[in-house]
């Protein structure tokens, strides 16, 4: 998290309302978390204050999302920028390059000190829920950038239908969200020990699951 998001946590009410009902969604999900649990979680004195600076619970739902995103693009806007000056010039992409600039951002996000895994677990929470307001606002992109991510896949995976590619890329962001979501249950799987000699290592190891799914020849079967 940006120091000025902490400087905003510490003397902003709606700012800590933000940060506390990510936390308890992200362990607990969207049903079990009243607003005024949230209120007493961020000590708001207002009793009303979730109700005040949100207008209700969706309200801080959409709210917690366009607050991780802007976190996400601090890192995602720069790395796709690039990519796409780089297309333009005429140099090809690798996938790995161009997956890589929605996955670190994400990891980037998964490790930060004072978000934690919360951020990750609550889109990945989202990511699960078929209700479709939740899924309309999840979709949402201020700068587009799945779209843009797409373009630079159709250049990089001409092969592919666009059906099958955007396909496969929502498969590599479902599994980017529960692959980070699930980081730490590697010691005890069905078929023993899996973690690796580092947490970059590991991180490596998802991501060359997520290119190969993403340019594993097609079945042929629309």
């Amino acid at each position: 998290m940006s120091e000025t998001v902490l400087d905003a946590v510490r003397g902003d009410t709606k700012a800590s309302l933000i940060l506390s009902g990510l936390e308890l969604f992200s362990t607990q999900g969207l049903d079990a978390v009243s607003m005024r649990t949230i209120n007493a979680h961020a000590g708001a004195r207002n009793a009303s204050a979730v109700h005040y600076h949100f207008g209700s619970k969706m309200g801080m739902v959409k709210a917690i999302i366009e607050f991780l995103k802007s976190q996400l693009d601090v890192h995602r806007l720069p790395m796709v920028t690039s990519l796409e000056a780089r297309a333009a010039a005429g140099e090809p992409l690798t996938v790995r390059e161009i997956l890589g600039a929605n996955y670190w951002p994400y990891l980037r996000l998964y490790e930060d000190p004072q978000l934690g895994r919360h951020g990750v677990l609550f889109l990945a929470r989202l990511h699960t829920d078929i209700d479709p307001e939740t899924q309309t606002l999840l979709n949402q992109d201020a700068h587009g950038i799945p779209a843009r991510l797409d373009a630079l896949l159709a250049q990089a995976l001409p092969e592919l239908s666009d059906q099958e590619r955007r396909t496969r890329y929502i498969y590599s962001w479902s599994l980017t969200l529960h692959g980070l979501a699930a980081g730490g249950t590697w010691k005890n799987t069905s078929l023993g020990d899996l973690r690796t000699g580092s947490a970059q290592a590991s991180h490596e190891r998802l991501l060359d699951y997520l290119v190969g799914g993403m340019t594993a020849p097609g079945s042929g079967k629309a």
